[in-house]
C-alpha cells in the first residue's frame, strides 16, 4: 500500500469501500486488478496497491527471488503495452503507473540483479515492441548501479528508459512489422520516432512530474556519440549522459532479438565485441566497456560449449569474480546430446575438484537454434 502526501479523507473512504466489496471467490490477481480499476474509477490518486513480495520469507529463497522477478517483468510489459496502445488511440497515458512500475524493477534489480535480468533472455517475437522496452529499462537501471547512481536516479533513468520508444506508437505498424528492408519513405518515417516520441512526452508532461531526462532520451538515444545519427542536430551538442547510457542498452537487447526483419539475432558476445571495436555504432565507449563489465565476458542467455560435449547456457557470474571466463551455466544437452528438461542441470564452472582441476570448461560460443534451444525455457 503506497499512500502520498495530500491523500484525502474522500480518497480513504473510496479505498475501504473498493477494498470491500472485492469480491472474494477471485484470485489475488484478479482482486488486485479489480480494486485498481476501481481505484482508478473513483479518482483516487493517492493511494496506490501492488501485490506483495514477501520480503521476509526465506524459505525457498531461490525460487521466489524467480517468482518476484516474473511477476514484476510481467507487470513491467503489461503497463508498457498500455502506454503504447494508449498512445496509439490517443489516450493520455497514466503516469502514476508507469512510474509504479519502474520502482518495481528498480527495486528488483537492487534486490535480485540475476533473477531479472535472467528475464530480459525471454524477448518475445510477438510483443518485441513492449518487451523490449522493459529490457533495456532493467539493463539501463543495472548499468547505472554498477556506475553509482542513487535509487532516486535510478527511478528516473528507469523511466526514461522504459519510455525511449514510445514515438513508434506512431508509426504504422505495418512498417514497424514488416519484414524486409524498408524503403526511402519508410525509413523516414521510423527515422522520425523519436522526434514523435520528443512531442508525445512533452504531452504528457502537462501536469505530471515527468523528467525532462526522459523527453530528451527518447529525441536523443538514436543521434551518436558523434551526432551522425538521427535526428541531426541543428548545432554542436553533447548528448545527455541518460540518453548515452540507454542508447548503449538499446542497441545490446536490439541487436540480440529475433525480430520481423531479423530472423538470426546476433549471439550476446558478438554484439559486445561488435559494440566496442566499432566505432561507427556511435556508442559512447566508457558505457560500453560498463556493459560488459556488467555482463561479463559471457553475457547471461550465451549458448556454449563444454570441453565435456555437454551445450550449456549461461546464467550468470560465478563463485569466482576473478574468473570471468568461469559463469554459471545450466546444462541444457549431455555428451551424447540427449536433452535436460529445462532448466536444466545448474553447474558453476568456478567450482574445483579435490584435485582442484576445473571439472567443465567453456571451449567456444554457439548459436541455440543449432540444438533447438529457447534460452527463455532456462529462465522461467
Amino acid at each position: 500500500l503506497r499512500v502520498d502526501d495530500g491523500v484525502t479523507r474522500r480518497e480513504w473512504q473510496a479505498f475501504l469501500s473498493a477494498l470491500q466489496a472485492l469480491p472474494p471467490d477471485l484470485l489475488p490477481d484478479e482482486r488486485l486488478d479489480l480494486l485498481r480499476q476501481r481505484l482508478q474509477q473513483g479518482d483516487v490518486i493517492r493511494i496506490d496497491v501492488d501485490a506483495g513480495s514477501d520480503h521476509d520469507s526465506r524459505e525457498g529463497e531461490g525460487d521466489e527471488a524467480l517468482e518476484r522477478a516474473k511477476r514484476t517483468y510481467a507487470h513491467g510489459v503489461a503497463v508498457a503495452r498500455d502506454v503504447v496502445q494508449g498512445v496509439r488511440m490517443g489516450r493520455a497515458p497514466n503516469t502514476r503507473r508507469l512510474k509504479r512500475a519502474v520502482q518495481l524493477l528498480v527495486d528488483q534489480v537492487l534486490e535480485n540483479e540475476l533473477s531479472i535480468t535472467g528475464l530480459t533472455t525471454l524477448r518475445d517475437y510477438d510483443e518485441y515492441t513492449f518487451t523490449h522496452s522493459v529490457n533495456v529499462c532493467i539493463f539501463a537501471v543495472a548499468l547505472g548501479r554498477r556506475l553509482g547512481l542513487q535509487r532516486v536516479q535510478l527511478y528516473d533513468l528507469g523511466l526514461a528508459a522504459l519510455l525511449h520508444d514510445i514515438g513508434k506508437a506512431r508509426i504504422d505498424l505495418h512498417i514497424l512489422n514488416k519484414d524486409a528492408a524498408l524503403d526511402d519513405a519508410e525509413w523516414r518515417r521510423m527515422q522520425a520516432h523519436p522526434w514523435l516520441g520528443t512531442l508525445t512526452l512533452f504531452r504528457m508532461r502537462e501536469g505530471e512530474d515527468l523528467p525532462y531526462r526522459a523527453i530528451l532520451a527518447a529525441h536523443e538515444h538514436h543521434m551518436k556519440i558523434d551526432l551522425s545519427g538521427y535526428p541531426r542536430p541543428l548545432r554542436p551538442r553533447r548528448l545527455g549522459f541518460f540518453s548515452r547510457l540507454i542508447a548503449v542498452a538499446d542497441g545490446y537487447d536490439a541487436a540480440t532479438t529475433r525480430r520481423s526483419y531479423q530472423a538470426d539475432p546476433w549471439q550476446p558476445v558478438q554484439v559486445l565485441r561488435e559494440m566496442w571495436l566499432n566505432p561507427g555504432r556511435g556508442y559512447d565507449p566508457v558505457l560500453v566497456k560498463a556493459l560488459i563489465n556488467l555482463l561479463g565476458i559471457y553475457p547471461v542467455g550465451t549458448a556454449v560449449i563444454l570441453d565435456t560435449f555437454e551445450v550449456a547456457i549461461v546464467a550468470g557470474p560465478g563463485s569466482d569474480s576473478e574468473q570471468l571466463h568461469r559463469p554459471l551455466v545450466r546444462i541444457a544437452t549431455d555428451a551424447q546430446g540427449a536433452r535436460h528438461r529445462a532448466p536444466g542441470v545448474l553447474c558453476d564452472l568456478a567450482a574445483t575438484n579435490p584435485d582442484g582441476t576445473y571439472p567443465r570448461t567453456i571451449v567456444k560460443v554457439t548459436s541455440p537454434d543449432r540444438y533447438g534451444l529457447v534460452v527463455g525455457d532456462y529462465f522461467v
